[in-house]
């Protein structure tokens, strides 16, 4: 079975560039009104969008067993790079948040912080994961669909 790693890069690091950019817009406090429903469409349209990205640029027809698993790599891939930004940027912007709760006796720490990183960063690779499979399962058969 050959993936070409060149076509994973490429899909994925579209949908995460998308997902970054929406992630970065909707921490901004007046425009999150607007971005926030975005980025709830978009964790389940991007990595899809991957994994058919991934067929599109993936020269020649591929079975359903190869475009699936080129797929699932983009969309983890994508979903990987846009959780460690979003992760990231969760720690610096929760932080004044943590100090305020630890200023009304509500017992933080590091571990919240921590947790809450590694919950942004492991989420977006295994739904990346499985939709962006889903999505290399639907190129297959849009180019079947285009050879009738």
């Amino acid at each position: 079975m050959r993936i070409d790693t060149g076509s994973v890069i490429k899909a994925g690091g579209i949908a995460a560039a998308v997902g970054i950019v929406l992630a970065i817009l909707g921490s901004i406090p007046l425009l999150n009104c607007l971005f926030v429903p975005l980025l709830c469409i978009g964790a389940f349209l991007l990595p899809i969008g991957a994994g058919v990205g991934y067929g599109y640029y993936t020269p020649g027809r591929e079975d359903l067993g190869q475009s699936a698993l080129g797929g699932a790599l983009a969309g983890g891939f994508g979903g990987f790079a846009y959780g460690l930004v979003t992760g990231l940027m969760a720690l610096v912007f929760n932080s004044g948040a943590m100090t305020m709760l630890e200023d009304a006796d509500i017992p933080t720490g590091v571990g919240a912080g921590i947790g809450s990183f590694l919950v942004s960063l492991c989420v977006p690779i295994v739904s990346g994961l499985v939709l962006g499979a889903i999505g290399g399962l639907i190129w297959p058969l849009i180019q079947g669909n285009r050879t009738k």
